[in-house]
């Protein structure tokens, strides 16, 4: 096939195209030349230097190829995906879009194991530090909204997948990296609450191997797909996973989540601090990827070692909030001797 993806030089977007060109098929990506384009074989991947957002230069690439597909990997914003239905719509047989389970958890109402026809419950009040990202997953509906609608009048077949946290090696929010070199320190870790709220990551290889796997079959045209792990995992789970893997057993401390909140460090401008603290249970159906696209998760004990990997000998910079761990440490100790001297009082 004849693909085109705006985006393509992205974490889950560069693993897509790897799988499309061993696939065969022919993929241009529109790209603004800032992102490494060293990734891919020139030879095998063709560059649109632009901008989403011109008008001119997409109606020049929509007007001038034939192209069978359409991938849009950076969508965020109705206005995004409603320049693409102008100026493809009619012209481009298929568009997939990366979507989110976000559309779901910035709702009150969530039943697991959550499908995809869960995605229309009414909003919760505007909550600021939703770990799934509120603002984001309110506009990811919105682009949905406008592409389903695209869809139902006839301007191209849409598909969709949405996926929770996407981990592996080169993430750029660095999740994984958060508590993989705070485990190695040895020092106390700080969780959040209980710890025991479940959800799903996704190996981002699983991820794209599905977002390829859809121009496979006719079937998933008008459907969006839950791709995730068929592992669950609270926090404290995947702790437990991941102190195996590396062989260390730092003392772990429970802080009240108001407490926690009110932390300076709670919270950090270099992204996500404290990740996969979920504040409640959201465990995703995978039933219909499984029927329709034969979809299977790696699981943890394979993938995780390959992303430890990459952190350590790679990436090999700190990971988020790393320069307030001194502070994270000093509050745990704190936490301890309140909690002790609370019990004291109370015996």
């Amino acid at each position: 096939m004849k693909v085109l993806m705006i985006g393509g030089t992205g974490f889950i977007s560069s693993n897509v195209v790897k799988l499309l060109v061993e696939e065969g098929h022919d993929v241009s990506l529109v790209t603004r030349g800032k992102s490494k384009i060293e990734l891919f074989d020139k030879n095998k991947v063709q560059f649109a230097y632009g901008d989403r957002h011109d008008k001119e230069f997409l109606n020049k690439l929509a007007n001038e190829n034939n192209y069978d597909v359409l991938y849009d990997m950076i969508a965020y914003t109705a206005d995004e995906s409603q320049m693409v239905v102008e100026i493809f719509g009619g012209k481009v047989p298929r568009l997939i879009h990366t979507s989110t389970i976000s559309v779901y958890m910035v709702s009150d109402v969530v039943r697991n194991p959550i499908k995809e026809e869960d995605d229309k419950y009414p909003l919760m009040k505007f909550w600021e530090r939703n770990p799934f990202g509120m603002q984001y997953g309110i506009d990811k509906r919105k682009c949905e909204d406008v592409l389903w609608k695209a869809h139902n009048e006839g301007k191209f077949e849409v598909s969709m997948i949405r996926a929770p946290y996407v981990c592996g090696p080169h993430d750029p929010m660095k999740r994984d990296y958060f508590w993989i070199q705070r485990v190695l320190d040895g020092k106390p870790l700080l969780i959040p609450g209980s710890g025991d709220f479940a959800s799903q990551h996704v190996f981002v290889e699983d991820l794209a191997k599905a977002f390829v796997d859809l121009l496979k079959y006719d079937e998933t045209k008008g459907k969006a797909y839950n791709i995730s792990s068929e592992e669950i995992f609270s926090l404290n789970d995947y702790l437990d996973a991941l102190c195996t893997l590396l062989d260390k057993n730092p003392e772990r401390v429970n802080v009240d989540l108001e407490v926690f909140e009110k932390l300076p460090f709670s919270m950090s401008l270099e992204g996500h601090a404290f990740p996969f603290n979920t504040y409640r249970t959201a465990i995703f159906s995978i039933d219909k990827a499984k029927k329709d696209l034969n979809f299977k998760s790696t699981t943890f004990e394979k993938w995780m070692p390959g992303t430890i990997d990459w952190y350590l000998n790679v990436y090999k910079k700190p990971s988020v909030g790393y320069g307030d761990r001194s502070k994270e440490v000093e509050f745990v100790e704190k936490w301890k001797k309140y909690k002790r001297e609370l019990i004291y009082k109370v015996t």
